[in-house]
């Protein structure tokens, strides 16, 4: 490779590193963002190593490592029960009003349903909290085996999965004394996401919320 060639691969190397990292910072989720900064970081880091300026590649070290550390956490938190807190309330509950006047046309993009269901009453709504930030809002009625009225998580706590630990037969519903759950006729995403939970059946959805039996 000649002089010429090298440098016009070094320039687009440095290029992609440095779309790649506003790139990421346009991103609305916590874990794909630290990903794609953490890598537009690494490129970076070589970039500048090839043309020995050596505080921009201090520098991306330390942007690197501090995107590691937080994959780590954000991957950690997401298989741990621990990292949310869930409140049940009734509709009239200040926590979910809070919450609905924030998010609620949001909510009503995936459960357009709701906003007329709230107003029948009969209604049982949880905020649920990672840490001190309200993330995430379910709605169901019934008891026993419930319907799932609603179940949103705002865009950048995603990455987080709190519904494995909303749904787990451990967790805050079955610790109230539900024993199943199902949804009919969720959106085609709803039901994309339910299905990934442990989620089945076509058109109205289910799930047991008690433990499987253990093998002898």
């Amino acid at each position: 490779m000649s002089a010429e060639q090298w440098n016009l691969a070094l320039q687009i190397f440095g290029w992609i590193g440095s779309v790649l990292l506003v790139f990421s910072v346009l991103q609305s989720k916590f874990l794909r963002f630290r990903i794609l900064n953490g890598v537009a970081s690494l490129l970076l880091v070589a970039y500048n190593a090839a043309l020995g300026v050596w505080p921009a590649v201090a520098m991306n070290i330390v942007l690197v490592v501090i995107d590691a550390y937080y994959i780590w956490k954000l991957t950690s938190d997401k298989r741990q029960a621990k990292a949310f807190t869930f409140t049940a309330a009734t509709t009239d509950g200040a926590a979910a009003d809070w919450f609905l006047t924030r998010h609620g046309a949001d909510v009503a993009t995936f459960h357009p349903g709701l906003a007329g269901r709230l107003a029948a009453g009969g209604v049982r709504t949880s905020v649920i909290y990672h840490e001190d930030a309200a993330v995430g809002l379910v709605a169901f009625s019934g008891a026993g085996d419930v319907e799932l009225l609603a179940d949103y998580v705002i865009p950048a706590y995603r990455d987080y999965a709190p519904g494995a630990f909303v749904y787990s037969p451990d967790g805050p519903l079955a610790a109230a004394g539900v024993h199943g759950v199902h949804v009919v006729n969720p959106l085609p995403a709803v039901a994309d996401y339910l299905r990934r939970l442990g989620f089945a059946g076509d058109g109205t959805l289910a799930l047991s919320l008690s433990p499987a039996p253990s093998a002898h």
